[in-house]
């Protein structure tokens, strides 16, 4: 593909299991239009206070997880270099 997205950082991937395990209704993921963007910043902000209060080590076992997906991401995209516009 033209596009290759970054790979996921540490908070990315915390906030994402944190909705996974924080989200409310049969499938929390179809909603779309505006209301489905209000929530997403609501548990954006609450994921980021989540991960505030979060001890060091735990943070650690997240960085960890980002750094492996970071070698895997080099893997499979070799020639990617991030450009932002």
């Amino acid at each position: 593909p033209d596009y290759v997205p970054r790979p996921e950082n540490c908070f990315i991937i915390f906030r994402n299991e944190w909705v996974r395990r924080n989200a409310r209704g049969p499938n929390p993921n179809r909603s779309r239009g505006k209301s489905s963007a209000i929530m997403q910043k609501r548990m954006s902000k609450r994921a980021s206070e989540a991960w505030n209060a979060l001890p060091q080590s735990e943070r650690n076992h997240f960085k960890t997880l980002a750094d492996q997906r970071k070698v895997e991401h080099a893997q499979a995209h070799p020639e990617y270099r991030y450009r932002p516009n």
